[in-house]
């Protein structure tokens, strides 16, 4: 059936013709009369982020994510943000949001940490995964009841969210199932904005988000000058490393169910790696993504490293061993050259590191340079730690 409609359309090329420039046609129209009702729009600068882009129109703020998850191509969301809603159409945007929001909800905790930086926890109402929080005040709130647990994807608690009234749910994506949530939430009148700053590879890119963060809670102001303070300390600290020295070789991680995943060499812990002035042993890997090696393959590397980092849970090189024998041995382990970014983790499992880290780039980059050239200053360590 497929073939012969297939052989239909073959022989009327002329419709087919129509039918193309209609599209496109339609396609230049809708872009054109955007443009048109917006005849003031200016883009507003964003130096490192590659996942969203902002525009400040007459009526208030254009905000567009791109490819919001994993492996997302040519997937587009585009928000209005705007102080007065109801004299809004709302025509060709994913969502109206209202502003600055006075209820939100945190799908990941880093959203927590955008919000903290500008002073905002107030308008924080509902977490996703309440005991892998690190912030204090937002704990404080979850313990008092002020702050709901909503649950996490496949188990969000629907009706608890309709009851907490959000303006706006922060969600982020791992998958394009995540559309699905997505509806049902629309479906509730519940207003999503998807978040991507985790697929940001440059450091200084998964902290611009804070500017989208400013947006939404009326602080972009705020948000920008914090932001330039954040990218200048980060670049001022990157032009002091050593010159014409040899880079300390770095290994990472630990295996998962006898599999050894590491980070593509243009990912964000390979690109935090270099600024600091390392040596990833694995920069080969292309792109971003996770490589799975198997132990014996990932061990080649771990051999010829001076320096190893991210250990898990691991809070010591003897739970390493214990763990993992086939280490044992190994010149980084017998230097004690092995540090692991759990040096800030709650009693619940919850890692600081994947939290306020976003918004510290500069400060994770200073860790770093501590553990790779020691000599050359006066640092100490803040989300790393040194195993023993």
């Amino acid at each position: 059936m497929q073939r012969n409609r297939a052989a239909e359309l073959y022989h009327y090329p002329i419709l087919l013709l129509f039918l193309l420039v209609l599209l496109v046609s339609c396609g230049q129209k809708q872009s054109k009369e955007h443009k048109e009702d917006n005849p003031n729009a200016s883009e507003l600068p964003v130096s490192y982020a590659q996942g969203f882009t902002i525009s400040e129109l007459d009526n208030g703020y254009e905000l567009v994510v791109s490819n919001p998850w994993q492996d997302a191509k040519n997937v587009q969301y585009k928000y209005l943000l705007c102080s007065n809603t109801e004299k809004t159409s709302g025509n060709g945007y994913s969502e109206v949001i209202p502003i600055p929001a006075k209820r939100v909800v945190c799908l990941s905790t880093t959203h927590i940490a955008y919000i903290d930086r500008l002073g905002a926890c107030d308008v924080i109402v509902g977490v996703s995964g309440a005991d892998y929080v690190s912030n204090t005040s937002v704990q404080n709130k979850i313990g008092n009841g002020l702050v709901k647990d909503v649950g996490y994807e496949q188990a969000l608690n629907y009706e608890l969210l309709v009851s907490l009234k959000p303006d706006v749910v922060l969600a982020y994506g791992v998958g394009a199932e995540m559309a699905g949530y997505l509806q049902k939430l629309k479906d509730l009148r519940i207003p999503v904005v998807f978040v991507g700053d985790y697929l940001e590879e440059n450091p200084l890119g998964k902290a611009e988000w804070l500017k989208v963060f400013g947006l939404l809670l009326g602080k972009y102001q705020q948000a920008d000058s914090l932001f330039g303070g954040i990218a200048q300390e980060y670049n001022q600290t990157k032009a002091q490393l050593p010159v014409n020295v040899d880079k300390p070789k770095v290994f990472l991680n630990l295996p998962w169910k006898d599999v050894w995943y590491f980070p593509g060499g243009r990912g964000y812990m390979a690109n935090l790696i270099a600024d600091a002035g390392g040596d990833y042993v694995l920069n080969h890997l292309q792109g971003s993504k996770s490589y799975p090696f198997s132990i014996e393959n990932a061990l080649e590397y771990a051999a010829k490293s001076e320096v190893w980092l991210n250990t898990g849970m691991a809070n010591s090189i003897s739970e390493i061993e214990s763990e993992l024998p086939i280490v044992k041995g190994l010149p980084v382990l017998s230097a004690g050259n092995v540090f692991n970014n759990n040096n800030r983790v709650n009693p619940t499992g919850g890692n600081d590191f994947w939290e306020s880290g976003v918004v510290n780039p500069h400060i994770i980059l200073k860790d770093l340079i501590e553990i790779l050239y020691p000599q050359n200053q006066n640092h100490r360590l803040v989300y790393y730690k040194q195993l023993q």
